[in-house]
């Protein structure tokens, strides 16, 4: 095993930058992992993964890209759209802790945290039973605080910074003014009002 070494699934580039910030210091190396099924479309797609790597390239940071595999996202959450934000984030805590155990990585964790558009109690409940069940440690951090500085950052640096979460449905909640007007909102990097169902 790799001691010292921090996997971290990785939605995107400014949050992967509040995770660097916040986790940067701390005695371990952090390697990021890109596997996103669930952002659409293609297009949007390339455009996080392509701000990703120009992060990761202007920070010397060490990371991984997957493949990008939408029909294991869809897959997962047919006919269960209402679950589909708690699906979503085992499919890519699952997937980042079998790369763990594949790399010889013994802790794990997620940008996801970086955002106050998630879900920190589910993402630390599922996260710590799925690192369990592979004998790995889940680290558990707040990056709020510093969310929309970085958020400023990026934007000053040319990062890209997404409008909605990424998947279909929290792409209509954020563009589709019937749902608006219905009080349904989108979890993207650049929304002020409050959230909705929408997640990373």
């Amino acid at each position: 095993m790799l001691e010292g070494k921090l996997l971290l699934d990785t939605c995107c580039g400014p949050c992967a930058l509040v995770a660097q910030r916040s986790l940067g210091s701390e005695n371990r190396s952090l390697h990021f992992l890109f596997y996103n099924p669930n952002v659409h479309p293609y297009r949007e797609y390339r455009l996080r993964l392509e701000a990703f790597e120009r992060l990761m390239t202007a920070t010397r940071g060490e990371y991984t890209v997957l493949a990008y595999e939408p029909e294991e996202w869809i897959r997962a959450v047919a006919f269960r759209e209402e679950s589909r934000c708690e699906i979503c984030y085992r499919l890519r805590l699952r997937r980042a802790a079998d790369f763990a155990l594949e790399e010889g990585i013994e802790a794990m964790s997620t940008t996801l945290f970086a955002s106050p558009y998630q879900d920190h109690g589910l993402l630390e409940l599922l996260g710590t039973s799925i690192a369990r069940s592979r004998g790995l440690e889940f680290v558990i951090w707040d990056g709020r605080a510093y969310y929309r500085e970085t958020i400023s950052e990026a934007r000053e640096r040319g990062i890209y910074t997404q409008p909605y979460c990424g998947c279909l449905l929290s792409e209509r909640e954020r563009y589709d003014r019937t749902s608006r007007r219905s009080g349904e909102t989108s979890r993207g990097q650049d929304e002020e009002r409050a959230p909705g169902k929408g997640r990373e």
